[in-house]
């Protein structure tokens, strides 16, 4: 036993020896996520449920019995199904997913051991995110977003809770990084495989079942990066590319199939992702006191009242509560303006941007020996506001000197741009922004590149296709301005 213990010591001594400089620091970086992790774990690792956790936890146990019930050859209880893993349609089950071999194996498991679980977990999906990037990126990158975000202590807490928000993010910067790859290989050789599109579809539509909100994210990734592919191939290769991206689409559907046609059964209705938005809009720009044809139950919240009202009126006239829903949202919009849409959305984009640090607050446990809230509060508001002044500078950068510089900076305005989009579309607050954090740990390791590019003066690129992303770059770039531009005006 010792002779083996001393032959582990010495094999991993040889490894860490034979890592360069960057690498070590790498190591050290994600050594601190892990530390901090700990120590906002213990902060806590209570018995209090915050908000949609409730709806994630219960799901993973309904799946959990289900596929108990599969492996012991009883019919599956579809009743729990439907409204319990369904409910009413607002959730996608991807941190349900994740939970489910976790209560399979302890289905009576406290609380405390879930957020370990889950813990656990997600700071694996961040390594595998960093080596993902350094192979893709380099190391830069990498230890970009182990520090931002992986140092913040309100986004460590979001990894022991049961929202998917977070790795939701993570999974964006690895559908980034594939699509890079591809686009780098078919820059190179003029063509990729079907097996690299397969790749795209599934981690495109596992960043949508932790959170539909990152849909328009991997719509407009996958967009980009299917025009450049078809622009850099050989003309006789075209086939191929067009290939790997119906892979990719039959990847994506196929996964998605499962929940959209089980949901859509159950409410009676078509559900893509998610039948949240028309409640959200109401709820958001609309009038509360209109949502149920007037007002709805004093006695509950703004969203689970109109659920209820939606519901006794499906019963009542046997149609979806999915359409009542939407009848709802259209009464509660109907003197809607420019200017107090413009207002709402103002307002809306505060609350993405204010208190980041709250959920620290919420989520802490008040039995814990340790009191994450001071820490949390002082880290993260000292990280998170410099990182969210990178959205202007990232949209507002452009590049003609590195193709691939070009590459990373279209798709990370294309990604932020998508996100931001929810402030004009639901109701935001201070756990959003855990998703677009890993693209600002990009964004500021490719802006730290571009100054080193013109400070070497490396010559422009030349052609279409980077003619192309220039193009693009500005576009997007004054599209945002006119949107933040228009916004004010009509507030005012």
């Amino acid at each position: 036993m010792t002779g083996l213990r001393d032959r582990v010591r010495d094999r991993v001594r040889e490894r860490w020896h034979g890592l360069g400089r960057p690498e070590r620091v790498l190591v050290w970086l994600f050594l601190a996520t892990v530390a901090l992790k700990v120590f906002v774990y213990v902060g806590v690792a209570g018995d209090v449920l915050v908000g949609d956790e409730a709806y994630y936890l219960d799901s993973g146990r309904a799946l959990s019995n289900a596929l108990r019930d599969v492996v012991w050859l009883r019919a599956p209880d579809t009743a729990e199904m439907d409204r319990i893993v369904v409910g009413s349609g607002w959730f996608m089950p991807g941190m349900s997913v994740v939970l489910t071999p976790f209560y399979l194996l302890f289905p009576t498991a406290p609380l405390a051991a879930a957020r370990l679980y889950l813990a656990v977990l997600t700071s694996l999906l961040l390594l595998v995110t960093a080596l993902r990037v350094r192979r893709t990126l380099g190391n830069a990158s990498a230890g970009a977003i182990l520090v931002y975000p992986g140092l913040v202590p309100t986004y460590a807490a979001f990894g022991a809770a049961g929202w998917g928000d977070s790795a939701a993010g993570l999974m964006a910067v690895i559908v980034i990084c594939q699509a890079i790859d591809m686009l780098r290989t078919v820059r190179e050789h003029g063509s990729i495989s079907w097996r690299a599109g397969l790749a795209l579809g599934v981690y495109a539509i596992v960043a949508v079942y932790f959170r539909s909100s990152v849909s328009l994210l991997v719509v407009g990734v996958l967009g980009v990066t299917f025009v450049v592919s078809m622009m850099l191939a050989a003309p006789r290769e075209r086939g191929r590319v067009v290939l790997s991206y119906v892979a990719a689409g039959v990847a994506f559907l196929a996964i998605l199939a499962p929940w959209s046609v089980g949901a859509s059964l159950a409410l009676d209705a078509r559900v893509v992702t998610t039948v949240s938005v028309p409640t959200v809009r109401a709820n958001t720009f609309g009038d509360r006191d209109r949502l149920c044809f007037g007002e709805c139950d004093p006695g509950s919240s703004i969203w689970f009242s109109p659920l209820r009202y939606s519901r006794e009126q499906a019963r009542a006239t046997g149609l979806s509560e999915v359409d009542i829903a939407d009848e709802m949202s259209a009464y509660a919009r109907q003197d809607v303006t420019s200017t107090s849409y413009a207002r709402d959305v103002a307002i809306n984009t505060g609350r993405y941007f204010g208190q980041p640090a709250r959920f620290a607050t919420l989520l802490r446990w008040q039995d814990s020996p340790v009191d994450i809230v001071p820490l949390a509060e002082v880290v993260t508001l000292g990280l998170f506001y410099p990182a969210s002044l990178l959205i202007l500078v990232v949209l507002g950068a452009w590049t003609r000197r590195s193709f691939d510089h070009q590459l990373q900076l279209v798709l990370l305005k294309v990604s932020v741009l998508a996100l931001m989009v929810q402030p004009f579309v639901h109701i935001a607050g201070p756990r959003y922004w855990t998703t677009m954090a890993p693209l600002l740990g990009l964004g500021a390791a490719l802006l730290w590149a571009l100054r080193r590019d013109r400070l070497a003066d490396l010559p422009r690129t030349d052609g279409t296709v980077a003619r192309l992303l220039y193009a693009a770059q500005v576009g997007l770039g004054l599209f945002a301005l006119t949107v933040v531009v228009v916004v004010a005006l009509l507030a005012l």
